[in-house]
Parts: structure tokens; sequence; C-alpha cells
């Protein structure tokens, strides 16, 4: 929801990464000053904030990857190959017969 925030002129901007978030924080916002005049903390002691703005950014968030493979994912061949081929153009039935021979060799190794 927000992204960060930051000083400029006593004004506390505050940078959100959707729009609903803006909508709800705008909301907010009477709350979180009258919070702040009551409390404020001991980091702000030399900063007087006189309004609270926000914005949303219009950069997209990048995604970190925490770690990569990149080993393929094999999965167990579930054909046997144990066809009965009826078929009578030669083309097409040599194909399909070296096609049967290959799911054999698969399940065999």
């Amino acid at each position: 929801m927000i992204k960060f925030a930051y000083f400029k002129n006593d004004i506390l901007f505050f940078v959100l990464n959707h729009p609903g978030a803006k909508q709800e924080f705008d909301n907010n916002i009477q709350s979180i000053k009258s919070a702040l005049k009551f409390v404020s903390p001991e980091e702000c002691n030399e900063v007087t904030v006189t309004d609270i703005k926000a914005f949303v950014t219009n950069k997209p968030i990048k995604k970190i990857a925490l770690f990569q493979t990149n080993s393929k994912e094999t999965y167990t061949e579930r054909a046997t190959g144990d066809i009965e081929v009826n078929i009578k153009d030669e083309k097409l039935n040599a194909l399909v017969k070296s096609i049967q021979d290959i799911i054999k060799a698969n399940n065999d190794s």
C-alpha cells in the first residue's frame, strides 16, 4: 500500500502504489493529522507537519525472485506404446510405428 513517505516544505508526502489505497488513505488523513498533533515521534521533533498529501506512483512494482531454478519438471510417460496400428497408408503407418518405438524406448529407460 505505502511505498514510502518523505517531507518537503513541511508537508508530509505519502507515495502509494494503488489508486484504491489512495482513496482509502484520503479517508484517513484527518485521523492521521490529529494523531500527529497529539503524539509526535521523536524522529520528527525538528519538523512541523503543516499538511499531509498522498499520491499514486506510476512506476510498477518490481518483483524480486528469491531463488530461481533452471531445471525443467519431467513427467513419467503415461503411454505404454501397446497399441495396434492398422493404417493402410505406408508413410503414416511408418510414422505411427516410429512414435510407438520412441514411447517404448522411453518406458524402458
